[in-house]
């Protein structure tokens, strides 16, 4: 694929970016980050979204906003949606569109046809096809003018499953700030709050759970292990799962019931969303992974590494491309271990293993990861590579007549 620097386009680009929601995750991350560099190198950023926590990092960087239901998947919504994303594109005369989810790719595909302009989507994760319909429904991040996949894993999937032309995938690693997931700008003081607030005592083992309570990311799989580690006579050691539940779901209830019909509440603590990520991966001694089908690698196990912190993760989440793990690596050089996804008893012994290594062992594993993060995982990196992408695309649309 050629790649064509961004401040070598014919004109400044205006690109709209659309996204279900803005309130927390990766992808959400990944959309300021983008805006960011553009307006950095002169470009103009839009971003389409139903809002969120970060719409004030929008504002900051000088990126404007618009707020549509695109998080919806009604049919009739995302043609409204198409609708409008399309008025948006030519009042802002904009170069190119970029969704984030299926919904969005299906309306940005629409308004790319009625204004005429390219649209480009991500793919974060193999979404699940249980029918036809469902294949057809997920389509759409596969048939704009580049898929986006993070990480080489899924881009080679992406090729597999559907058929998709390697010149049509542009391959991106995401990219952590290691400015601010940095330890040694965390301070004692943020991370014995975050400790009052979370009800951990003083020796209490921590075992984060970052990121968002849904299905498919597993967190049941974790609790299950929690109750192996007891049962085999463990201590001290509290799960903390730190991320909101996904919007229409009773999944953290489920998740609630189930630890208090376990006994677990004085080692499981489910503690919503965390606006001290730093601080969070400060204070555990292991960050997990527990998700469950196959996918990209996932931005908080990299935010943990970067912060020095080792990881257990599940085998679905990328593996050697999110972890260095035997037996991808030689154990002096690990940063982390890998477990068979859905499997609680491997996860427990996993965590085990990490706990029982001791302080010394489990710093050592801290600074390989940090290593790993900053040769492979750099913002500038990221927003470099999803920068040169547009323009690509923006010029072969001009080409191409749009």
């Amino acid at each position: 694929m050629q790649t064509i620097p961004v401040d070598d386009a014919a004109k400044p680009l205006t690109v709209v970016q659309v996204i279900p929601d803005l309130q927390a995750g990766g992808a959400g991350m990944s959309v300021v980050q983008v805006a960011e560099a553009l307006v950095e190198h002169g470009h103009r950023a839009v971003v389409v979204s139903e809002g969120g926590r970060m719409e004030s990092d929008l504002e900051r960087i000088g990126a404007t906003f618009v707020r549509l239901p695109v998080a919806s998947k009604n049919p009739s919504q995302i043609v409204i949606n198409a609708r409008r994303i399309a008025a948006i594109a030519r009042e802002e005369h904009a170069d190119l569109l970029h969704a984030q989810s299926r919904a969005p790719a299906w309306s940005c595909l629409l308004a790319g046809k009625l204004a005429s302009i390219p649209y480009v989507a991500t793919c974060d994760n193999l979404y699940r096809e249980q029918n036809p319909l469902k294949r057809f429904y997920n389509s759409a991040i596969m048939r704009g003018a580049r898929v986006i996949a993070l990480g080489s894993g899924l881009g080679r999937m992406i090729e597999e499953r559907y058929g998709t032309p390697h010149e049509k995938i542009a391959v991106v690693d995401r990219g952590v700030d290691l400015a601010v997931f940095d330890r040694a700008q965390v301070s004692a003081e943020r991370i014995e709050k975050l400790a009052r607030n979370w009800g951990l005592n003083a020796g209490d083992r921590v075992v984060l759970l970052p990121g968002r309570l849904t299905r498919r990311k597993g967190a049941d799989v974790l609790v299950a292990a929690a109750q192996r580690l007891r049962e085999a006579g463990l201590r001290n050691f509290v799960c903390v799962l730190a991320g909101e539940e996904q919007q229409g779901t009773r999944f953290a209830s489920e998740l609630w019931d189930r630890v208090h019909q376990s006994e677990l509440a004085d080692y499981v603590r489910v503690v919503g969303h965390c606006r001290d990520m730093p601080a969070a991966y400060a204070l555990a001694d292991i960050a997990a992974s527990t998700v469950l089908p196959p996918g990209g690698p996932q931005r908080a196990m990299l935010e943990a590494q970067a912060m020095g912190t080792p990881v257990v993760v599940s085998d679905a989440g990328g593996r050697d491309e999110i972890v260095l793990a035997p037996p991808f690596t030689a154990e002096d050089r690990a940063s982390g271990l890998l477990y068979p996804a859905g499997n609680p008893v491997e996860l427990a012994q996993a965590l085990f293993k990490v706990l029982a290594m001791g302080a010394p062992a489990r710093a050592a594993m801290g600074r390989n990861g940090r290593a790993f993060v900053a040769a492979r995982y750099s913002r500038k990196a990221f927003t470099e590579r999803v920068l040169s992408i547009y323009a690509e695309v923006a010029t072969a649309g001009r080409t191409a007549g749009h």
